[in-house]
């Protein structure tokens, strides 16, 4: 990839993506939003930092409980299903997630039902991260997509 030389001083910084789904940091009016995997080509050799960032973020899914950083106070697994399925760049099984995260200590279900969505269905349980520190949860553990 050929570096690109921006027509005026760039200031560039990864944190305003990695950030909790509950907040909306002010951005300036040509700001857009981008997939991780889709990524405009970026200045000079900034696309190696991006992907060092992704691929870090990657293997601490799989192995901490990071995700806490991603996800607002209480969401259902849907909404963290999203999250991590954005993240890791392909689809997660929610009951599979669910597990995992349970078994780990990771997430508690709380005693609130979110409200059904337009197509109807049971309320999903309200969740929230049992601690909102980063931990390692399985030092061994590799989150991979599925076959």
């Amino acid at each position: 990839m050929d570096p690109v030389k921006p027509a005026r001083p760039a200031v560039s910084h990864l944190s305003p993506a990695a950030r909790p789904a509950d907040v909306r940091p002010e951005l300036p009016s040509d700001t857009l939003w981008h997939p991780v995997d889709d990524l405009p080509r970026t200045a000079f050799d900034h696309h190696y930092f991006i992907d060092a960032a992704v691929g870090r973020l990657r293997a601490k899914l799989s192995s901490t409980s990071i995700g806490f950083a991603l996800a607002p106070m209480e969401f259902t697994i849907a909404e963290l299903r999203d999250l991590f399925r954005a993240a890791l760049g392909y689809e997660l099984g929610a009951t599979n997630l669910t597990r995992v995260l349970t078994r780990r200590h990771v997430i508690d279900p709380t005693e609130r039902r979110a409200s059904p969505g337009q197509s109807g269905g049971r309320p999903a349980t309200v969740y929230t991260f049992m601690a909102r520190e980063l931990t390692v949860t399985d030092p061994f553990a590799v989150l991979r997509p599925p076959r």
